[in-house]
């Protein structure tokens, strides 16, 4: 199905998710990580997947890599302060997703490639009091959200305007397997399986959660369709839970005795009680539907956690 691909972010969370799925369909995988990276989440598949040391912002590296690799596609979700804790670096964030996009893009075209699969955020809306859609006007109201929202820019200047196709994935919340450790599900999975009390903000909050496997199937299925160039498609289920949602779907699976400390952390300028993707596109364009319910992704979660939990301590 597919040839030569290049993973930025191959050693992150959906990254890592995606280079299994890459290397389970026959594609020849190769991987662009730092190289101070922690490759945890790649030890049982290293032997099967080229990588490459680099950074987005070392243009002469990058052009290196995909000079070398000439791959067919590229999923671009290398990117820098998803979490909160590095909301303080924004010279960092903003370096990261303009300046490291633009060289991406730049090296992409001149290597040939036949599609560019982007890795955007629902960040880049802010606030809405209704399903978010892709023609919403974007008010991001965090530096990483301003950083995704330039980089979908860039992303479709290039599909317009330099004739390389590039498709947009705005992502909602993903969760899974490979998680950042301090994340909500594997922090609230880690604390059940010790009976300990589960911390959460307020309890109200809520997103779209997405089980990482049907986040993936997006990215596979986008990488199929230079028609869509230019396209910016949500990747969500159109269902939104609450923290307390969360909650209730580990303790049922885990059978847990913990209690829940509700308000435990600050509120954020990001929470509210409204976050869900308009998922139409998803549907007409790529032709995905999520197969899994939240209950069904955090059971598999529960089920691949002990092992790692070592990362999540």
């Amino acid at each position: 199905m597919f040839g030569k691909t290049l993973v930025t972010g191959a050693a992150g969370f959906i990254g890592a998710n995606l280079v299994r799925a890459l290397l389970e369909r026959g594609s020849e995988v190769h991987g662009l990580v730092r190289k101070q990276t922690d490759l945890w989440r790649l030890a049982d598949v290293g032997a099967r997947l080229h990588l490459h040391r680099g950074d987005l912002l070392d243009q002469d590296s990058l052009s290196r890599a995909l000079a070398e690799v000439r791959p067919t596609t590229v999923f671009h979700l290398g990117m820098y302060g998803g979490y909160p804790v590095k909301q303080a670096e924004p010279e960092t964030i903003l370096a990261t997703a303009v300046n490291g996009t633009l060289n991406l893009l730049a090296a992409a075209k001149k290597a040939g490639v036949e599609i560019v699969v982007n890795a955007g955020s629902s960040s880049e809306y802010g606030r809405k009091n209704h399903p978010m859609r892709e023609d919403d006007v974007i008010e991001p109201n965090t530096f990483y959200g301003v950083g995704k929202a330039a980089q979908t820019m860039l992303g479709q200047y290039f599909s317009g305007s330099e004739g390389l196709p590039v498709i947009t994935l705005r992502l909602f919340s993903v969760y899974g397997p490979f998680e950042n450790p301090g994340r909500l599900l594997p922090t609230v999975i880690a604390q059940a399986l010790k009976s300990q009390d589960v911390q959460l903000a307020n309890p109200s909050t809520a997103r779209d959660f997405i089980y990482v496997a049907d986040a993936v199937e997006t990215f596979l299925a986008a990488a199929e369709m230079p028609k869509l160039s230019g396209k910016i498609i949500n990747v969500g289920t159109g269902t939104q839970h609450t923290l307390k949602d969360v909650f209730d779907a580990v303790i049922a699976v885990t059978k847990s005795s913990s209690k829940v400390a509700i308000n435990a952390y600050p509120a954020r300028s990001f929470d509210t009680t409204t976050w869900v993707a308009d998922a139409t596109k998803l549907k007409s364009l790529l032709g995905v539907s999520p197969k899994y319910s939240l209950a069904e992704g955090v059971a598999r979660m529960v089920r691949w956690f002990p092992p790692y939990a070592k990362y999540y301590a």
